[in-house]
């Protein structure tokens, strides 16, 4: 059963088939190119390499499922109704029902689609180990590290859906990891193996980065003037080098080793300082009140590009799709602890977090982070936030030692550059209030929770928020991976 899931939606048709050009990632159509032709080119590993990065914005990944819809969902982000003619299926999620046949089938889908992907790095990979061809410069590492972080990105997010409790038992079965394109099934692993498989192929991506144009360039998020490829430039649309040490930090984090999260954050941190992601200028934001910079675009380490990311503002958040479902943080949640609740809370109305991304519409706000801005042409229409800036101060604050207290001074620097005042102690649910107002609406709040093993917030009444379980935190394997 798992040899023909796996294959069925493998796919490498799926990424020749993309035929829409896209200027970031100098992708051309090549949908009538050969798998040998693409794997016998220099020109071709970097064309399936970014037609995977381009896969990515499916709805089942991070166009949608694990980005702003089902995972955040999940991550208490929305205020979701019992009506089921307004809510549909959405109810039984936000539940943590996730056995129906609709949640089943959706949650098999984005596995189906991450290992598709997974596959596909194989194959790059594989071909790449004894090249036939002559690789321009860096390029042989620069594809070959990107095409390792892939494959551990994506694995490190299969494992954190469907995956145990990590802080709990890192030695349940968890999720298989693939490293060959093969037709063979392989086992279902102890997380901590996926672990260390995750671990060792971002290392290694690291390694084979070190050279990247970001380290002395910056992300070059413009096109070559003389007309040449751009396949080095728009480094933060790539898992870039300091993208890898982010992710590492990330899974440090995850993984319990709050030495390395640390040391990798600061390592990011340090570099932003250096002017490579500096924090967002104010008047970008709220300097230009009919056009802010919402995602805090300069901030950003690592961005999918999405030619049509505004439908994620159409048809989630738009308050215009009243009286059909719209997704919105509970009100009370937003006016008592996360942006109200003053010095108790940390909650500000004044935070560029709120003053640029929740817009009033009669008696509620309104989500605006993914609407456009208007330039139509513009690179941040297009971007879709992987990993920024704010998260390794919160990383950092977090791992700075076993007293989280200690870690006041990482998130105080970045509440100055949100426009508000300096905590004056921090906690464990104050730290959470901030990674709220940080990373809403990115994916990323549901693996807090499941990291911390803490109630999910979806109100400001702790009697009424999920109480932390596997049945909760541990989305089942879909059934082609059990009936064997």
């Amino acid at each position: 059963m798992r040899m023909k899931r796996i294959f069925t939606y493998l796919a490498l048709v799926s990424l020749l088939a993309v035929s829409a050009c896209d200027a970031w990632l100098d992708v051309k159509p090549y949908d009538k190119m050969s798998q040998d032709e693409l794997l016998s080119t220099e020109d071709g590993f970097m064309k399936l390499l970014n037609g995977i990065y381009i896969e990515l914005n499916s709805d089942m990944l991070y166009g949608g499922a694990l980005s702003v819809e089902m995972i955040e969902i999940m991550g208490g982000a929305y205020t979701i109704g019992t009506d089921n003619t307004v809510w549909g299926n959405y109810a039984d999620l936000a539940e943590y029902e996730y056995g129906t046949d609709y949640w089943r089938a959706r949650f098999s889908e984005t596995w189906n689609k991450a290992y598709s992907l997974i596959l596909n790095c194989n194959l790059l990979l594989e071909n790449l180990q004894e090249p036939q061809v002559r690789f321009t410069g860096e390029n042989y590492k620069i594809i070959k590290g990107e095409a390792l972080a892939l494959r551990a990105m994506l694995h490190f997010d299969m494992l954190r859906l469907f995956g145990p409790v990590y802080s709990r038992n890192p030695d349940m079965p968890a999720i298989p990891y693939y490293k060959r394109y093969s037709i063979v099934p392989n086992d279902i692993l102890p997380a901590s193996e996926v672990a260390s498989e995750i671990l060792h192929d971002l290392q290694e991506a690291r390694i084979l980065l070190a050279n990247d144009p970001v380290r002395t360039s910056g992300t070059m998020t413009s096109a070559p003037s003389d007309g040449s490829s751009s396949f080095m430039y728009y480094r933060n649309l790539r898992l870039n080098y300091y993208a890898v040490t982010a992710l590492l930090a990330r899974c440090g984090l995850y993984f319990g080793n709050k030495d390395a999260a640390y040391d990798y954050a600061v390592e990011v941190i340090e570099a932003a300082g250096s002017g490579i992601f500096p924090f967002v200028d104010k008047s970008l934001v709220t300097g230009s009140p009919d056009d802010p910079d919402r995602i805090f675009s300069s901030e950003i380490i690592f961005a999918l590009t999405h030619s049509q990311r505004n439908k994620l503002f159409k048809n989630y958040y738009d308050p215009s799709r009243i009286p059909n479902y719209v997704f919105r943080m509970d009100n009370d949640l937003m006016s008592d602890l996360i942006f109200g609740g003053g010095a108790l809370t940390g909650g500000n109305q004044d935070d560029y977090r709120y003053r640029v991304n929740w817009v009033a519409t009669g008696a509620n706000r309104y989500f605006y982070k993914y609407s456009d801005m208007a330039d139509p042409g513009s690179i941040v229409n297009t971007m879709i936030p992987m990993i920024r800036l704010g998260e390794m101060y919160l990383i950092a604050a977090e791992s700075r030692s076993e007293d989280i207290g200690a870690g006041v001074v990482y998130v105080n620097r970045l509440r100055a550059n949100r426009g508000v005042s300096a905590l004056q102690t921090l906690t464990a649910r104050t730290l959470q209030y901030e990674y709220i107002r940080e990373l809403y609406g990115e994916g990323q709040l549901f693996f807090m929770y499941k990291r911390m093993f803490t109630p999910i917030l979806f109100t400001s009444a702790d009697s009424r928020n999920p109480r932390p379980s596997d049945a909760v935190f541990v989305v089942p394997l879909p059934t082609s991976e059990t009936d064997n």
